[in-house]
């Protein structure tokens, strides 16, 4: 009798042992089950953005000091242009330009005081330099027409350089994350149909980025209209807007969080042998995603002039230091 007690009391012992040890291992699995956390991918993103590129002359332009002359005393070396600012550019993840005239041979221009042109040839300028993308919307892309424009477009797609503006958009891929780009000349309000395109875009991207042709020529800071242009665009889904036509800089405004760069000035311009004003900057805009969710923007401003020698204008954009850095910076001050 005492015998099989003891055995049902070693048993219950044993059992209650074998409990006690698949607990503690139940414990350990929901413990390393906590400790472990989910990953979480990281990307970051710099775009780089200059205001004017004019490759080329103007109708009637005279040679001497000229875009052209400058490219044939060069030896017709493409890569003279950019090659001070292209560390910069290889460097970042995209690199946009407003493209300010076309690249055609066409020989039938617009009646104005200014028509731009530049050679097909050209176009090696931006992929030398490292720019991946443009706006065709100004008032200078159809100088030449709907032909100059075409022409334009096709030495484009044959360099793989994105092109938008108008009615066209664009995306493009970088690490993963979709930008898109919607670009537009002289708008004087806000339409229902631009909202709509930023609407659409918005479902195929995870960043919208306007380019805006606005403003008044050699003005230093934006219209009113604009500033109100701007926020409505913000307020429709835009993750940042990019400005051009003043030909000087204009200062930076945040809308919620976002960044509204009203003016870039030129940039590598062959519209003028010798402007007064040869201030310029680089924008720089870096987006930070977390799992594809946007957690964070900053922004660079690196000061530049628009030649590399004060005296003319050698159409050699260069990064510029001390007295003129301060110069330059101050008229892109954040506007209130």
């Amino acid at each position: 009798m005492k015998k099989g007690i003891q055995f049902l009391l070693v048993m219950c012992f044993a059992l209650t042992l074998m409990g006690c040890q698949s607990e503690k291992k139940e414990e350990v699995k929901e413990e390393k089950q906590v400790e472990k956390e989910p990953e979480v991918k990281k990307t970051e993103i710099t775009l780089s953005f200059v205001g004017d590129i004019t490759l080329g002359n103007y109708a009637g332009q005279g040679y001497e000091g000229s875009f052209d002359q400058e490219y044939e005393k060069q030896g017709k070396d493409c890569r003279y242009f950019l090659k001070n600012v292209k560390s910069v550019f290889e460097k970042d993840d995209l690199t946009i330009a407003n493209l300010e005239g076309p690249l055609t041979t066409s020989q039938d221009y617009a009646e104005k005081t200014f028509a731009f042109k530049g050679k097909p040839e050209y176009v090696d300028i931006l992929t030398e330099g490292s720019v991946e993308a443009v706006t065709l919307a100004n008032n200078h892309s159809r100088d030449h027409f709907e032909q100059g424009m075409e022409d334009t477009k096709e030495v484009l797609n044959q360099k793989d350089i994105k092109h938008f503006g108008y009615d066209e958009s664009c995306i493009v891929d970088v690490k993963g994350i979709k930008i898109g780009f919607l670009g537009y000349s002289f708008p004087y309000e806000f339409t229902a149909e631009m909202k709509k395109a930023i609407t659409d875009l918005k479902t195929k991207s995870d960043l919208v980025i306007i380019y805006y042709h606005w403003g008044i020529e050699r003005d230093k800071a934006p219209m009113e209209s604009q500033r109100s242009l701007a926020k409505q665009t913000i307020d429709a889904g835009a993750d940042l807007i990019i400005g051009s036509h003043p030909h000087v800089l204009q200062g930076i405004e945040t809308y919620k969080g976002k960044k509204i760069v009203y003016s870039l000035g030129n940039f590598c311009f062959g519209g003028n042998k010798n402007p007064s004003d040869k201030d310029t900057v680089i924008y720089q805009h870096t987006f930070s995603f977390e799992n594809n969710e946007l957690v964070q923007e900053e922004h660079e401003v690196i000061p530049c002039m628009i030649s590399s020698v004060s005296s003319r204008n050698n159409y050699q954009p260069t990064i510029v230091e001390g007295d003129d850095a301060s110069r330059v910076l101050e008229k892109v001050n954040e506007i209130k």
